[in-house]
């Protein structure tokens, strides 16, 4: 196995340093605490928390990035509104900017009412001009999350819109502080979508290109309208935040939120950080200072098939189902769980968790760990052992590594030669850019539900219209899901898709790994939030938070 590094692009990290690993279950660890010195930022002057991005070194800079792609991201929340805010299930929401809103009997039209007192950080009123700038944006950006934007792309005309063939989205009327916007057909989730919709300043960015959107300066020194704005930022390294006298809501009692790049995370003081990193956990919930709350959350570890390979070398080597099937019946994935995730990680075999009442078992004997039979497959298929079988990842911690590396191991030992290439970016969207130069990709996925997996597989997703091309088998069940109304209903589709996905072999589902806050208990007082999903933006209560002073 050969391992090099390929630079294509540096870009700012996309959640608050949320390592791609496992944890350790907390069941497992002594209770034994211990104290330890450690640099603290002085606070003495203002109630101040201090927020780590790199606590298990996975990066180097601050996680400020296009809140379109990930409106999950604590700063952003703290920052930006959208015209509601969901609670801790997605689709339970309540208002934020808008002061009333109404839904039609037939739950295809919504009018929202905007306040009329919300103003910019920058002091410029926010208006329903924003509003439908942000809805635009949303559908040509570059770096969209796809939950968010598979739910716009429902109002009447979005998709002429985003095409190309309007100038602007029929569905969406305005008269003064309100906005009407009209769905194509009846959606029970699209409050809690909207709820994920952050609001822009047109006057900020409505002359910035959407390719360059994702990142352009702007996010460095983000002006929204939420409770704290962005007053310093020392060269991506470390930034501050204070409250905002223009905020119209529920002022936090927390006056200002430091965020820091760890210069020695063995060493140096934090108020609160997130991470699914089992050594990282393990290490934290022995020390005195600390408590960790789990997050209910669908972090989708898993591999996936560049079909048409490497271009002048692969081409054709994995169009064979057989030869896939053989690859995923290499892979003993209970002791690649075991070995890195110390257990804490659910192994999957699809997109939805074997313990969740819609997973079908399905018996499939050419997807079991079999090394002997995956070796006689390969043979029978006439595999071209001469092959090399690229790999590639876009996170850089330590667990991804470990992860990568056991998979090309486990190949290794049918006789199939592994190079794994690292691209140096923490952009998914860097690997549809150019699928050229790999074979097999590792990706993670933070998913609100089971949809988000399955609408990978559509040849409208951006991932698989690239790495699938022209092969659109899931689309009638993919957009079938899509129109269903009842659970029951689902339930079936759901079960069909799952038979669908072990037959056609396009992904390698590896692991679920649970993500944890953790929090100095000692300094800062978290009240009792719920904390059901790190990958969507919901109300964490913050005018409860504080700081203690001891």
């Amino acid at each position: 196995m050969k391992i090099k590094n390929i630079l294509i692009t540096a870009v700012i990290p996309l959640l608050m340093a949320v390592s791609v690993a496992g944890c350790q279950n907390p069941e497992n660890v002594q209770e034994t605490k211990t104290v330890v010195e450690s640099k603290k930022v002085n606070t003495d002057e203002v109630k101040e928390m201090v927020v780590a991005v790199n606590v298990d070194s996975a990066t180097e800079e601050l996680p400020f990035s296009s809140v379109l792609l990930n409106r999950s991201q604590f700063w952003g929340g703290l920052v930006f509104q959208g015209l509601l805010i969901s609670k801790e299930n997605i689709n339970n929401v309540e208002k934020d900017l808008c002061e009333e809103y109404t839904i039609s009997p037939d739950g295809k039209t919504y009018v929202f009412i905007l306040k009329d007192d919300v103003y910019w950080h920058d002091g410029e009123k926010l208006t329903v001009e924003d509003v439908v700038f942000s809805i635009e944006t949303c559908l040509l950006a570059q770096e969209v999350n796809g939950y968010l934007k598979k739910g716009i792309e429902g109002i009447n005309g979005a998709k002429m819109f985003e095409e190309g063939e309007a100038k602007s989205i029929l569905g969406i009327t305005v008269e003064g502080n309100s906005i009407t916007i009209q769905i194509s057909k009846q959606d029970n989730r699209f409050l809690g979508i909207m709820a994920q919709l952050p609001i822009l300043p047109k006057h900020c960015l409505e002359n910035i290109p959407m390719e360059e959107l994702g990142s352009c300066d702007f996010w460095k020194m983000p002006i929204g309208s939420g409770p704290y704005k962005v007053v310093e930022n020392k060269n991506n390294k470390e930034a501050v935040l204070v409250l905002s006298p223009q905020y119209s809501g529920k002022t936090p009692k927390i006056e200002q939120i430091r965020y820091i790049v760890l210069e020695n995370p063995e060493t140096d003081y934090f108020d609160m950080t997130v991470t699914s990193n089992p050594e990282i956990i393990k290490k934290y919930q022995g020390l005195y200072d600390y408590d960790i709350i789990k997050m209910d959350n669908l972090y989708y570890r898993y591999l996936y098939f560049n079909l048409d390979g490497r271009t002048g070398e692969n081409e054709n080597l994995l169009q064979s189902k057989r030869v896939r099937q053989a690859l995923v019946m290499a892979l003993d994935k209970n002791k690649i769980a075991e070995d890195i995730y110390k257990g804490s990680a659910t192994v999957m075999d699809g997109g939805i968790p074997q313990n969740d009442g819609w997973y079908v078992e399905i018996n499939n004997p050419d997807l079991n760990y079999n090394l002997e039979a995956a070796k006689k497959i390969l043979i029978e298929e006439k595999f071209d052992f001469s092959k090399t079988i690229v790999l590639t990842r876009y996170n850089q911690d330590d667990i991804s590594v470990k992860l990568l590396e056991a998979v090309a191991d486990s190949w290794n030992q049918l006789g199939i030669k592994t190079e794994i290439i690292e691209i140096g970016s923490n952009d998914t969207n860097k690997l549809w850019v150019d699928t050229q130069w790999y074979d097999v990709g590792l990706k993670n996925l933070s998913a609100v539900d089971y949809s988000e997996w399955y609408n990978e597989y559509s040849s409208e997703n951006q991932m698989w219209s690239v790495v699938l091309k022209n092969r659109p088998v899931f689309n009638v069940l993919i957009k079938a899901l899509d129109g269903t109304k009842w659970a029951y209903e689902r339930k079936m589709l759901y079960q069909e898709i799952q038979q669908m996905e072990k037959e056609q072999v396009f992904k390698i589902p590896l692991v679920i790994v649970p993500q944890y806050v953790i929090y100095n208990s000692k300094n800062l007082y978290i009240p009792e939030t719920e904390f059901p999903n790190y990958y969507y933006y919901y109300d964490l209560n913050m005018s409860q938070w504080e700081i203690i002073k001891e």
